[in-house]
């Protein structure tokens, strides 16, 4: 005998909201959004995920529609897994009259510190971003490519002259090779400075979100930006005692400069003190040799004198007197004389 057919009955109405619920639900999925390599995907399912917060919490998006026009997606990293974050606040006075903003409260130019493969579901490179508002304030933001290609879509939007270059994708090669990657960073690194380069663009919404100037990030919010600040901390202690090492090199190597330079100074002196006494030794040798030899020649013509008057007396010849000249002349005269008279 057969069963007779009993039907159940099924609410027609609830089960197709419920289904639209769930299919929503499922389309826009936390991760996709943070691990989407695509920026043109990654705005679907980000519409698909408005759609689903119009639908749960109509209130509040009515409310705050009218005030923030995009909501700001916060990115944390706590551990191994990845969650994010929409707020909806609304804008301040500064950002609701860009022409009130003063071009002096820009920030510096932000710089990339570096990147991180980071092994999740999906495997993907996240850039260290050290951003400084003042000298004393700066804080660390990380930011995938995907968030560099979105921010460069707003832009082009909100300012169509103007064009910023992003280094190109790599479709076919390895992405996580490491040359690549320093050649990506110095491209986003020129793509930061041409954000900030520029005044209106570094003041539009946009750019605030990007590098969180109005609601900077502190060291303890997670586990991902306490580590980047101990990481920071570490690398400017490592930095420093770099710098004081170096410092400590060139002090030794002046000092040994000194030391050299003050042996020559003393070589110097004593060789000039030793050339200030030659002069007066020289001297007095000299004067005393002029003395020996003064007494020499004296002692030299006093035995000529005594030899010539030994032979003028043997000759009978007048002959010269060096001690007594006036009577040699006399007497060369009485010679003169009496050899005139012989002649006569």
């Amino acid at each position: 005998m057969a069963t007779p057919y009993v039907p159940v009955p099924m609410p027609i109405g609830n089960s197709a909201s419920s289904f639209t619920t769930n299919r929503n639900q499922r389309s826009s999925s936390f991760g996709s959004v943070s691990t989407s390599s695509n920026s043109s995907k990654g705005q679907l399912e980000d519409s698909n995920m408005g759609n689903f917060k119009q639908t749960s919490v109509p209130d509040q998006m009515d409310n705050t529609s009218s005030v923030c026009s995009s909501p700001l997606i916060r990115t944390k990293f706590t551990g191994t897994a990845s969650s994010i974050e929409y707020s909806t606040r609304p804008r301040d006075t500064e950002e609701q009259n860009p022409e009130t903003v003063n071009w002096e409260d820009r920030p510096s130019t932000p710089t990339i510190l570096g990147y991180e493969v980071m092994e999740e579901r999906a495997k993907f490179t996240v850039y260290k971003i050290l951003v400084k508002k003042t000298p004393e304030e700066s804080w660390v933001v990380f930011r995938r490519y995907t968030d560099f290609s979105r921010l460069n879509d707003k832009l082009k939007e909100m300012f169509p002259g103007f064009r910023l270059a992003l280094p190109p994708k790599r479709w076919f090669k390895d992405n996580y090779n490491a040359d690549f990657l320093e050649d990506r960073q110095l491209g986003l690194q020129a793509f930061l400075q041409n954000l900030v380069a520029h005044k209106d663009i570094a003041n539009c919404l946009a750019v605030r979100e990007f590098l969180c100037l109005d609601d900077p990030p502190g060291p303890f919010d997670s586990l991902e930006e306490s580590r980047a600040f101990c990481e920071t901390l570490e690398e400017t202690n490592y930095r420093l005692q770099k710098e004081l090492l170096e410092k400590q090199k060139e002090m030794e190597s002046l000092k040994k400069l000194l030391s050299e330079k003050q042996l020559h100074i003393d070589t110097l002196e004593n060789r000039i003190r030793t050339l200030s006494l030659e002069p007066e030794e020289s001297l007095d040798v000299s004067e005393t040799e002029g003395e020996q030899i003064l007494k020499v020649e004296s002692s030299a013509l006093e035995v000529d004198q005594d030899v010539l008057d030994e032979e003028s007396r043997a000759d009978n010849k007048p002959c010269l007197s060096f001690s007594e000249p006036e009577n040699a002349v006399s007497e060369i005269e009485v010679a003169e004389v009496a050899y005139d008279a012989e002649e006569d």
